[in-house]
Protein backbone atom coordinates (compact mmCIF):
# COMPACT_ATOMS: atom_id res chain seq x y z
CA UNK A 1 0.00 0.00 0.00
CA UNK A 2 0.76 3.47 -0.78
CA UNK A 3 2.70 5.45 2.04
CA UNK A 4 0.93 8.54 0.47
CA UNK A 5 -2.82 9.21 1.13
CA UNK A 6 -5.33 10.45 -1.24
CA UNK A 7 -6.53 14.25 -1.07
CA UNK A 8 -10.22 14.85 -0.99
CA UNK A 9 -11.75 12.91 -4.15
CA UNK A 10 -9.46 13.22 -6.35
CA UNK A 11 -10.48 9.82 -8.03
CA UNK A 12 -13.42 11.75 -9.11
CA UNK A 13 -12.23 15.49 -10.31
CA UNK A 14 -13.20 16.74 -12.96
CA UNK A 15 -11.30 19.06 -15.93
CA UNK A 16 -12.49 21.45 -17.66
CA UNK A 17 -12.57 21.57 -21.34
CA UNK A 18 -9.05 22.23 -22.98
CA UNK A 19 -8.81 24.47 -26.11
CA UNK A 20 -6.23 24.09 -28.44
CA UNK A 21 -3.73 26.38 -28.39
CA UNK A 22 -3.81 29.07 -31.00
CA UNK A 23 -1.01 31.11 -32.50
CA UNK A 24 -0.54 34.52 -31.00
CA UNK A 25 0.70 37.72 -32.57
CA UNK A 26 3.78 39.64 -31.01
CA UNK A 27 2.66 42.97 -28.98
CA UNK A 28 5.58 44.56 -28.85
CA UNK A 29 7.71 46.51 -31.26
CA UNK A 30 11.44 45.93 -31.22
CA UNK A 31 14.57 48.44 -31.58
CA UNK A 32 17.96 47.34 -31.52
CA UNK A 33 20.57 49.58 -30.35
CA UNK A 34 24.24 48.92 -30.26
CA UNK A 35 25.98 49.10 -27.45
CA UNK A 36 29.64 51.12 -27.54
CA UNK A 37 32.71 48.73 -26.35
CA UNK A 38 33.93 48.71 -23.19
CA UNK A 39 37.34 47.78 -24.15
CA UNK A 40 39.38 48.09 -27.60
CA UNK A 41 39.37 44.24 -27.59
CA UNK A 42 35.42 43.52 -27.54
CA UNK A 43 33.32 42.86 -30.45
CA UNK A 44 30.37 44.83 -31.06
CA UNK A 45 27.41 44.15 -29.12
CA UNK A 46 23.76 44.27 -29.36
CA UNK A 47 21.15 45.34 -26.76
CA UNK A 48 17.47 44.94 -27.33
CA UNK A 49 14.37 46.91 -26.13
CA UNK A 50 10.75 46.00 -26.64
CA UNK A 51 8.01 48.66 -26.01
CA UNK A 52 4.99 46.77 -25.65
CA UNK A 53 1.66 48.44 -27.02
CA UNK A 54 0.30 49.51 -24.49
CA UNK A 55 3.84 51.72 -23.63
CA UNK A 56 3.31 53.26 -26.86
CA UNK A 57 -0.25 53.72 -26.65
CA UNK A 58 0.99 55.63 -23.09
CA UNK A 59 3.74 57.60 -24.67
CA UNK A 60 1.40 58.68 -27.30
CA UNK A 61 -1.10 59.74 -24.81
CA UNK A 62 1.48 61.50 -22.81
CA UNK A 63 2.30 63.49 -25.70
CA UNK A 64 -1.52 64.54 -26.73
CA UNK A 65 -1.63 68.53 -25.87
CA UNK A 66 -3.18 69.74 -23.09
CA UNK A 67 -7.26 70.06 -22.86
CA UNK A 68 -8.75 73.66 -22.99
CA UNK A 69 -10.48 73.49 -20.42
CA UNK A 70 -12.17 77.25 -20.97
CA UNK A 71 -13.71 75.63 -24.41
CA UNK A 72 -14.76 72.25 -23.17
CA UNK A 73 -16.84 74.07 -20.40
CA UNK A 74 -17.92 76.81 -23.34
CA UNK A 75 -19.40 73.86 -25.28
CA UNK A 76 -21.31 71.94 -22.40
CA UNK A 77 -22.75 75.23 -21.42
CA UNK A 78 -24.30 75.68 -24.71
CA UNK A 79 -24.94 72.22 -25.15
CA UNK A 80 -27.12 72.27 -22.07
CA UNK A 81 -28.90 75.54 -23.10
CA UNK A 82 -29.43 74.19 -26.41
CA UNK A 83 -27.69 76.80 -28.77
CA UNK A 84 -24.94 75.18 -29.93
CA UNK A 85 -26.68 73.48 -32.84
CA UNK A 86 -27.30 76.72 -35.01
CA UNK A 87 -28.13 76.39 -38.89
CA UNK A 88 -24.58 77.76 -39.76
CA UNK A 89 -23.50 74.27 -38.29
CA UNK A 90 -25.96 72.03 -39.60
CA UNK A 91 -25.49 72.84 -42.77
CA UNK A 92 -21.65 72.84 -42.82
CA UNK A 93 -22.32 69.13 -41.20
CA UNK A 94 -24.51 68.32 -44.35
CA UNK A 95 -22.14 69.62 -46.80
CA UNK A 96 -19.49 67.87 -45.41
CA UNK A 97 -22.04 64.02 -45.54
CA UNK A 98 -22.79 64.81 -49.24
CA UNK A 99 -19.25 65.25 -49.87
CA UNK A 100 -18.25 62.58 -47.91
CA UNK A 101 -21.03 60.23 -49.83
CA UNK A 102 -20.51 61.18 -53.24
CA UNK A 103 -16.76 60.60 -53.28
Amino acid sequence: MSEISAIGNAGNAIVGSVQAATPTTPTTTAVEVSAPAMDSGATGTVDRVEFSEQAQMLEKIHNLPEIRHELVDSVKDSIANNTYLTDVKINIAIETLINEVAS
